[in-house]
């Protein structure tokens, strides 16, 4: 393995660890105001980021996770009234689910928290580093997606 290659996956692994602590999702709950699991979070920040509604399966493709883990995250999210389910204007038999004004309200503060983490960590960068930082995440998010897709599933 190349040098370049080595230093790329250390600092992933590391970032991964970091990202992934129990304390930073208490972190991000508590400065969003809400106290939600983390897989709660993910299906609304992922609704939010959407933009529209989606089915129970591309939400579950679009997290990795099974439809059944989505599933009874929404039936809880339901409950809470944070999001709804809407007929399928493509198919009325099925539903996609939505979110309401305060899922989409509370998704969107969950998103600023991590938004603002990650402009506090980049203020010093410049807009050259933080555009290259864009686009090769970007590339990387979606090649190892895509490699590691047959694993998923």
């Amino acid at each position: 393995m190349d040098e370049d290659l080595q230093r790329t996956v250390v600092a992933f692994r590391r970032l991964v660890t970091t990202l992934n602590r129990a304390k930073t999702h208490d972190r991000l709950t508590e400065a969003a105001g809400v106290r939600l699991d983390r897989p709660d979070v993910q299906i609304l920040v992922h609704l939010l980021d959407a933009g529209e509604p989606r089915r129970i399966g591309a939400i579950a493709e679009g997290l990795q996770v099974e439809s059944p883990h989505v599933t009874r995250h929404v039936t809880s999210l339901e409950q809470r009234d944070l999001v709804r389910r809407v007929r399928d204007p493509d198919d009325g038999r099925a539903w996609r689910v939505t979110l309401t004004e305060e899922g989409a309200e509370v998704a969107g503060r969950c998103r600023r928290v991590t938004t603002d983490w990650f402009e506090g960590a980049l203020a010093e960068w410049s807009e050259e580093d933080r555009a290259d930082l864009s686009r090769l995440m970007a590339k990387l998010s979606d090649d190892l997606c895509s490699h590691l897709q047959p694993l998923v599933r």
